[in-house]
């Protein structure tokens, strides 16, 4: 019996040491396992199955986390305070995130999408006091020459096609002031910023070629085809201004802000262009035809105008009489 045990101890130790490798390897052999492949078996995987995979980013290995969900491999998730999550690298003959033939279950604005940050209920928090915010894009163009397929370089470009009944935004902005209590709030809100600079001292705005070109902070525009059809009380602007400032306003208060600065002179307030002209400059409809700022008030007989607004049509000066209001009657 006794020589059975040693012998037994024997062969276990042998197993033991034969079996174990080498709990250090160099960064090269690593590398080489990795460069021949491999893959993980998940058919089996239970639900919130975590594998730890090694990983070479060019100087040394690192440690990460795939989680898988259920029995297909739907996640993958970087942990860690790492500096960059993913790393896109390398030129691309196509896209380098193409999620053309996913298809979502939409139900609502809490449901599947294709890139998501928090929930309206749950948003993504900071407190960062500095220029932040959660997409940056960057990028430059030097090109001179035109192909023919329109000059311009789009950073963010959305397209949605409506077929039924349903209406669409392609960009959104939703901007909610929750502060509370002795808080002050913030002094800007803007759902939307867009600025367009001749940045440097050696900018240039090209002559204008086109009915399209200029500068502008943005571009407004609405458009039908001959044969399309809006229904008579529809209503079609280029531009929707909403006002409706149901709390206190101590400061001042418009539908819209004009302002100018800089050394050159704007040649007006509005600047108008037009292939079949406008019915009318100002429409009043039934709402507002017997409202401010309309008043009955009109001028005395043989009383000359206190001032006048200087309009321009087509080069020729023209002037609007105004009258104080002791002239009125």
């Amino acid at each position: 019996m006794k020589k059975f045990f040693k012998w037994f101890l024997a062969m276990l130790l042998f197993v033991l040491l034969f079996s174990i490798q080498p709990y250090a390897q160099s960064k090269q052999d690593i590398l080489n396992n990795l460069q021949r492949g491999g893959a993980l078996d998940i058919q089996d995987a239970s639900p919130t199955t975590s594998y730890n995979v090694l990983a070479w980013d060019g100087d040394e290995v690192k440690l990460i986390t795939i989680q898988v969900l259920g029995e297909t491999f739907t996640t993958v998730i970087v942990e860690g305070g790492v500096a960059e999550g993913i790393d896109m690298q390398g030129a691309y003959t196509n896209a380098a995130i193409d999620l053309t033939d996913v298809v979502l279950d939409h139900s609502g604005s809490s449901g599947p999408v294709m890139i998501r940050a928090g929930t309206y209920g749950s948003p993504v928090s900071s407190s960062d006091p500095h220029q932040s915010g959660m997409v940056r894009l960057y990028g430059s163009n030097s090109a001179i020459t035109d192909d023919g397929t329109g000059f311009y370089d789009r950073g963010i470009f959305v397209n949605l096609q409506v077929t039924g009944n349903k209406g669409a935004f392609p960009i959104a902005g939703l901007i909610e002031v929750r502060n509370v209590g002795s808080e002050a709030g913030p002094t800007s809100v803007m759902a939307g910023q867009f600025i367009v600079g001749l940045h440097t001292s050696t900018s240039k705005l090209a002559a204008t070629v086109g009915s399209d070109d200029g500068m502008f902070a943005s571009w407004f525009k609405i458009y039908s085809t001959s044969g399309s059809v809006a229904a008579s009380t529809s209503r079609v602007a280029a531009i929707w201004l909403d006002n409706s400032m149901g709390g206190t306003v101590s400061g001042e208060h418009y539908s819209a802000f004009i302002t100018s600065g800089g050394a050159a002179k704007p040649d007006a307030i509005f600047g108008f262009e037009t292939g079949a002209g406008w019915e009318a400059l100002f429409y009043f409809d039934e709402t507002a035809y017997d409202k401010d700022p309309i008043s009955n008030l009109g001028a005395k007989n043989e009383v000359n105008s206190d001032k006048s607004i200087k309009i321009d049509l087509n080069g020729t000066v023209y002037y609007i009489p105004i009258f104080v209001v002791g002239n009125m009657e």
